[in-house]
């Protein structure tokens, strides 16, 4: 079985992916990541995946509007549901980027759910939107991404990728995103 999921490794969508596969006790599964929604519904439609994973909306930055327009044609049935607490976090290249640091990337949804945060403590700093926060943190490590950018990411996403931790838990108020497990009709 294979489920194919919105991001890629250590994104909140691996981690939703992870918690359907417990819940549901799926065994002998591969984890394909597929970075966008229209990726995941692509897949499912010519059959290289099973199920797909994507968010559909988050309490603060809402729907996502992506993944809202696949389940509007009608095509996919929702199998589960789960609402997962999401907590952002801001990593630079290393402890000096922090004294150049012009632009913040990540995801939009994660820009607007930290968008006080960002107000508060980078008013001038330039964002810049990027299609998922853990490829975000992974094109900062490869040089993709200047070092004077920090990235909104998950706190797994930013180590592995051996980022300096500049803050956590940085969203508006606790954030919450629900994800859906979904198939072919």
């Amino acid at each position: 079985m294979i489920i194919g999921f919105q991001g890629i490794k250590n994104s909140y969508n691996d981690f939703a992916t992870d918690i359907f596969i417990e819940r549901l006790k799926i065994r002998d599964v591969e984890k394909l990541p597929l970075v966008i929604s229209k990726n995941v519904a692509k897949s499912l439609i010519d059959k290289e995946i099973d199920f797909g994973v994507f968010a559909i909306k988050n309490n603060i930055a809402g729907i996502v509007k992506e993944s809202e327009n696949i389940m509007k044609s009608n095509l996919f049935q929702v199998v589960d549901t789960i609402e997962m607490e999401i907590n952002h976090c801001l990593f630079v290249f290393d402890e000096n980027s922090i004294k150049n640091l012009k632009t913040i990337a990540s995801h939009p949804q994660a820009l607007k759910q930290c968008e006080n945060y960002i107000n508060s403590y980078f008013p001038n700093c330039k964002l810049q939107k990027q299609l998922d926060t853990s490829k975000t943190a992974e094109d900062l490590k490869n040089g993709i991404l200047s070092k004077s950018t920090g990235v909104i990411c998950s706190e797994k996403a930013g180590i592995e990728n051996n980022l300096f931790l500049i803050s956590k838990n940085i969203a508006n108020k606790t954030s919450k995103t629900t994800f859906y497990l979904i198939k072919l009709k």
